[in-house]
């Protein structure tokens, strides 16, 4: 029994929740409160809003420039590839797109000069006829295509008028540009090349030029700039 007259049990009953309201509050330990969990929603919404399209912007920007990238390399393989298979190849884009394809030139002099060491035909051309060249793809498999990376377009490709590739450019031009390419970036055996420059382009996050220099070969890429 206790000094009130309960038995001891029913007194320790009692007391059990008060105890226990004591430990928790020392302890410090409680729960959130809706209000709480509402606000902690609320900030990292606003976080979010600011933080993705930053992302979204960084990743866009990559692409543009991993596209530019991309034309480094393969004016430079186009310009070794020429060297190595002493042969003239043309690079030339589908403008507002994202294709490029590299090819090997073909002229109709080309054709006859294999057929004349053959023996065969000869006297297929002759006098001013041999100086007339054709364009003549004979193997459509030696076209390598390069597509860039997502919403990256060829925006322009500018090639400066030579007088050896004079007679080239006009071959293309009504076969090729007319089916919207642009105008071919030519690459000789003896490792000169055009000079153009190519702008690629995105609809949010600027444009970007790659420049080839004729004599030398040379590839430079410029800065990321806005779109005009």
């Amino acid at each position: 029994m206790s000094c009130f007259g309960f038995p001891a049990t029913q007194a320790s009953a009692t007391q059990a929740p008060a105890r226990l309201a004591a430990v928790n509050k020392a302890s410090g330990k409680r729960g959130f409160t809706l209000l709480e969990l509402l606000l902690v929603m609320a900030i990292l919404s606003v976080m979010g809003s600011i933080a993705i399209p930053q992302v979204a912007w960084l990743l866009g920007d990559r692409r543009i420039v991993r596209g530019a990238k991309l034309i480094r390399e393969e004016l430079m393989l186009a310009r070794i590839d020429a060297m190595r298979e002493g042969r003239t190849l043309m690079m030339d884009a589908m403008l507002e797109s994202n294709a490029v394809r590299v090819r090997p030139y073909f002229s109709l002099s080309d054709s006859v000069n294999a057929l004349d060491q053959t023996g065969s035909q000869s006297s297929l051309l002759s006098g001013a006829e041999q100086g007339q060249f054709v364009a003549v793809v004979a193997d459509e498999s030696q076209t390598r295509t390069i597509e860039l990376p997502e919403d990256v377009t060829v925006k322009s490709v500018a090639v400066v008028s030579a007088a050896r590739a004079m007679e080239i450019q006009q071959a293309s031009l009504a076969s090729s540009q007319a089916d919207g390419y642009s105008q071919p970036i030519l690459f000789y055996p003896d490792g000169t090349t055009s000079t153009a420059a190519m702008i690629l382009t995105h609809p949010t996050h600027g444009q970007i030029t790659i420049k080839l220099r004729g004599i030398t070969g040379d590839v430079t890429v410029s800065e990321v700039g806005a779109n005009q």
